[in-house]
């Protein structure tokens, strides 16, 4: 996740093919993919970090909380260290609504709606404004739906490789 004024307006795109997608990012799909079997999407449960160690700085988790009005709809469960040292702030328990502007937190909300709907994964990749002190100008996400019932998105395991 990345805090709004940070993403270059208009840069942002879906990717369609996890084979356009960095590796870091095709990992974490195969992984998913393994993971899921023949059920549309794992658990978190399923999901072990010490499967994935290089990849824990750039994992978030967000719980998606059905039912509840949009700004209490996605709440980060988990944020890696390179996304807290990015955005400047540990969001771990947050709302998106919180920590980023709303026309931001609406932007990842109709993203994360579009991923429990469609129970697919979502890729995307982007520029990034250059910053100092910060070696980043793009970046490429991977959002993943998981699900304790095998029906019902309740979770979103992310990665977002800034590069």
């Amino acid at each position: 996740m990345l805090v709004e004024h940070a993403v270059v307006p208009g840069s942002a795109k879906r990717l369609f093919s996890i084979d356009a997608c960095r590796p870091e990012l095709q990992q974490l799909h195969a992984l998913w993919h393994r993971l899921r079997g023949s059920r549309p999407m794992p658990a978190r449960r399923d999901f072990d970090p010490i499967q994935v160690p290089k990849l824990l700085p750039d994992i978030f988790l967000v719980d998606v909380l059905a039912g509840n009005p949009p700004e209490q709809k996605y709440r980060v469960r988990l944020q890696g260290t390179a996304q807290v040292d990015y955005s400047g702030a540990d969001w771990t328990g947050s709302f998106l609504h919180q920590v980023v502007d709303q026309a931001a937190a609406d932007r990842f909300c109709a993203v994360g709606d579009a991923v429990v709907s469609g129970r697919e994964p979502w890729m995307s990749t982007g520029e990034l404004y250059w910053l100092p002190n910060k070696p980043f100008y793009r970046f490429e996400t991977i959002l993943l739906p998981l699900s304790d019932d095998g029906r019902a998105v309740n979770m979103i395991l992310g990665l977002t490789r800034m590069f």
